[in-house]
């Protein structure tokens, strides 16, 4: 009789593995390069606790990938951005070059065939045996704006997620906002349409910092999220990775879990995932909407905080594009607006090298910076409502200064 042997194909980290007759042990192969993106294994660690042949039950792996395929990590995360100074934070490969190097940079080797920010971003299961996070130190995040410190953000779990959702120190702020320049003699000349805070400034605004403060404008504090208990020990995964309740889609891929959505929709209604929200000491069991009429509704005249943002954002734009508003503060009674907006529909600053943007006094420039960390912050104020409100609240109000 012939004997015969199965090899059975596994899909395993990108590689088909086949098992089949052990052979004989060979000689040890070379040290392999410390920079390489293998991690290796972790002793004793067994694929099928993980990897069955069904379904897994402890990790549920299968389903936190399906549900972060639909995550804005996976598809709305400029992957193109794989240069040195982008490819720490929009791609896999580059966060994990960073994390080796003590998250002592965000500029990295430019990144070759990358994958967008995954699974192995965040943790390193083979080589740990776990899915616990590769990093929860606290992130110092560097300031903009001239004569304010660099803040200290520091909300447990959450400091993972601000390794990259902060402004990058690379951003072209030059020169910076200052809120002591308030004379008339006092100039900024801008020469970069990009003169803005980098996109993922949620983390600021999670802490209250980041933001431009006018130095005759009272900021009375900031939301509960900024000092919540629950928050500061759980950071942003409380809210962006608490799983959406039964019905109608717990755990379907649509919102919460590793999606990191709170706003989604089911067959064709929107929801929100607010079970995070309703976590003990947070807010009360019949909270539903993040548009929420916050403790900062005597600023917004009982409107919801983010539909007041919204428009508040589009009151910004129609006065830094109004000719007879930026006219009194350009040098010289310049009629040069502040933004433009393109055809597509992008709001970028009216400056460049050869055609800078002069305003005075300088300090009201810091209308442009927060108009920029508001739309680029993205939680339309949900993160942090005193704070977002009164930045837009100062903003109109020194436009509008006669």
């Amino acid at each position: 009789m012939r004997k015969f042997s199965i090899a059975i194909p596994l899909l395993l980290a990108g590689s088909i593995l086949y098992w089949g007759c052990k052979g004989e042990t060979g000689p040890p192969g070379p040290s392999g390069d410390p920079s390489d993106r293998f991690e290796g294994f972790a002793d004793g660690i067994k694929c099928a606790t993980c990897h069955s042949s069904d379904q897994d039950t402890t990790y549920y792996v299968a389903g936190r990938v399906y549900q972060w395929s639909s995550s804005k990590h996976a598809i709305g995360g400029d992957l193109e951005r794989n240069g040195p100074s982008c490819a720490g934070c929009h791609t896999t490969e580059g966060f994990q070059q960073r994390w080796r190097d003590n998250f002592a940079t965000q500029v990295v080797n430019e990144v070759f065939n990358p994958s967008p920010p995954g699974c192995f971003a965040c943790h390193s299961p083979h080589a740990r045996g776990n899915f616990t996070l590769r990093d929860r130190t606290p992130v110092t995040i560097a300031s903009f704006i001239q004569g304010v410190p660099d803040a200290n953000f520091d909300y447990g779990k959450g400091n993972l997620c601000v390794k990259c959702h902060q402004t990058r120190t690379s951003s072209p702020m030059t020169p910076k906002p200052d809120p002591s320049k308030t004379a008339m003699t006092d100039t900024i000349t801008i020469t970069s349409s990009r003169w803005y805070p980098h996109y993922g400034v949620n983390g600021q605004m999670l802490m209250g910092e980041g933001g431009f403060r006018f130095s005759d404008y009272t900021y009375t504090g900031n939301s509960n999220h900024s000092s919540n208990a629950m928050i500061k020990q759980e950071g942003c995964p409380i809210c962006h990775m608490a799983e959406a309740s039964y019905p109608p889609n717990a755990g379907t891929g649509k919102g919460g879990g590793h999606t990191m959505n709170i706003r989604y929709e089911w067959e064709g209604a929107p929801g929100s995932v607010l079970t995070g929200c309703k976590t003990s000491g947070c807010h009360l069991s019949t909270f539903s909407s993040p548009d929420y009429i916050s403790e900062a509704s005597s600023l917004t005249g009982g409107q919801g905080v983010q539909t007041f943002i919204d428009r508040y954002l589009d009151t910004l734009y129609a006065l830094m594009s109004d000719t007879n508003v930026v006219k009194k503060w350009n040098v010289g009674g310049s009629s040069k607006k502040w933004l433009v907006k393109s055809a597509a529909g992008e709001v970028t600053v009216n400056a460049s090298a050869g055609s800078p943007l002069k305003i005075r006094p300088a300090a009201l420039a810091g209308a442009i910076y927060n108009y920029y960390f508001l739309e680029h912050e993205g939680s339309h104020g949900a993160h942090n409502s005193r704070f977002a409100v009164e930045l837009a609240l100062s903003s109109v109000a020194e436009l509008r200064k006669p």
